[in-house]
């Protein structure tokens, strides 16, 4: 199952690194879970499967990007769905506490795309951040939806090159008011950030949109590329990904971390993190809580084939603070495709180890940092097929965490793979769900809900071989 050291088949953490856009999920703020449901709690145990429900048919195909809690324990997938005479058109849909689906919409008006990230505010209004086609290039769409369904506005960026703009994150900060960060094209040659604030009713409230974009009088600077964003309590925004420079004739990529004030969209830092042992490094997630910015991902030579699994600590202030470069120089290869912080500083993150990249060895890791990132726990899983993932990591307010991911079937099929660790890292359960169909099934994103359950969507395939929008719903 190797393929050049990127992890086998297909690699989340390198989000499909020729576009460089992230159409995974984009993780909400852990909600502390509430009581439980009398009746639900007499027929369920904890890791049992509630309930799954698609979306999709034949005739009109489906599939889940990303997922989002709200209160009174509603969930959203958003994603695409086939639209006769249209195409692919952003899809969401909302669902109850008990899994009945309240309402889905498709927005076809302004050509063909995606729902790439989704969020609720505390009200229960939907808000949908979505790439779409017009013609020219992608263009990023945001779309409000009310609590009912009702579309209530639509806000659409083209940036200053007129070309190809992507999605890569969707935030609402304490106020309501609603963050968009993408990856945009300053000129048709590179690609730049950009970060679009609106309040809840729709109004821009910044005077022009943020941007980050290379130096267009520096012929080695190249593109900057996106992969995640967070917020901090006062709403300041963290973007997460990489940025190319020529070094010597070669193309370096070194992972990029950029702060942008919450009143006015400036730019406060920019960090470039130069890889110790390798030359090339990318973020492709990133935490934040309290003063501790947190970003993770990897580092790889420019030959061979083994990366190494990164996270690096910074304060909001942009001083880097600790560094780790884990499984440097020992034989193997990492990753990590994702991270939380808890409220005593402590570091966790998922992603993959594999011993053999010629037949396929790697098993899922899940690891506790300490504050300087030294390790608490690890724990991980290889199955008898002997490929597993972890993609996403969500916990909750007892520091128990979950991890979806991909477990791969001995006839190289994926499924979603749903585990459960401890506060201390003993793992309580783990759950494999398969679509019934004869291709893979993958997981998008992952969530604790407002009423206890958690939370998966996902991208599978139907047993008769058409592609379908899924949920799951564990017992906490």
């Amino acid at each position: 199952m190797g393929n050049g050291g990127r992890a086998p088949t297909r690699a989340p953490h390198l989000a499909r690194r020729g576009l460089r856009r992230r159409t995974s999920v984009v993780a909400l703020l852990v909600i502390a879970v509430a009581a439980v449901f009398a009746a639900e709690a007499q027929a369920y145990v904890s890791g049992d499967l509630i309930y799954a429900r698609r979306i999709g048919k034949s005739t009109s195909e489906a599939g889940a990007l990303t997922v989002a809690a709200g209160p009174d324990g509603v969930t959203a997938i958003a994603g695409w769905k086939y639209v006769d005479g249209v195409g692919q058109a952003p899809m969401v849909a909302k669902y109850n506490v008990s899994g009945d689906r309240k309402w889905l919409r498709t927005y076809s008006d302004a050509g063909t795309g995606s729902a790439d990230a989704v969020a609720i505010d505390s009200y229960g209004n939907v808000f949908v951040a979505a790439t779409i086609d017009a013609g020219s290039g992608g263009d990023i769409v945001l779309l409000k939806y009310a609590s009912d369904g009702t579309l209530r506005w639509t806000r659409v960026y083209d940036g200053p090159a007129h070309d190809s703009d992507y999605v890569a994150a969707l935030l609402i900060d304490k106020a309501g008011d609603v963050i968009v960060v993408g990856q945009s094209r300053p000129t048709t040659e590179d690609w730049g950030i950009v970060v679009l604030k609106y309040s809840r009713s729709g109004a821009m409230l910044w005077l022009e949109p943020a941007r980050f974009d290379p130096d267009p009088v520096d012929p080695d600077a190249g593109s900057y590329y996106v992969e995640d964003a967070a917020r901090d309590a006062d709403g300041n925004i963290y973007v997460a990904g990489s940025s190319e420079y020529q070094v010597g004739g070669e193309m370096i990529e070194s992972a990029l971390m950029v702060k942008f004030a919450a009143a006015d969209g400036v730019k406060q830092w920019g960090q470039v993190y130069a890889a110790h042992t390798n030359p090339h490094a990318y973020f492709d997630e990133v935490a934040v809580r309290g003063t501790a910015v947190v970003g993770v991902g990897s580092t790889w030579p420019t030959t061979g084939e083994l990366e190494d699994a990164l996270v690096v600590k910074y304060d909001s202030g942009g001083t880097e603070k600790y560094w780790r470069e884990w499984g440097a120089g020992n034989g193997t290869g990492e990753w990590f495709g994702d991270v939380v912080i808890d409220g005593s500083g402590y570091v966790y993150v998922t992603g993959c180890q594999w011993l053999d990249t010629v037949d396929g060895y790697g098993k899922t890791v899940t690891m506790k940092l300490k504050p300087d990132l030294s390790t608490a726990w690890k724990a991980t899983y290889l199955p008898t097929s002997r490929w597993a993932e972890g993609w996403y990591l969500v916990r909750d307010s007892q520091d128990n965490i979950y991890v979806a991911g991909g477990k791969w079937t001995s006839g190289g099929l994926v499924d979603v793979l749903t585990i459960r660790y401890s506060s201390t890292g003993v793992r309580k359960w783990l759950n494999v769900w398969s679509a019934g169909g004869p291709g893979d099934d993958w997981a998008e994103g992952i969530v604790v809900g407002t009423e206890g359950g958690v939370y998966v969507a996902g991208e599978v395939t139907n047993k008769d071989d058409y592609l379908q929008a899924a949920l799951l719903k564990y017992k906490l």
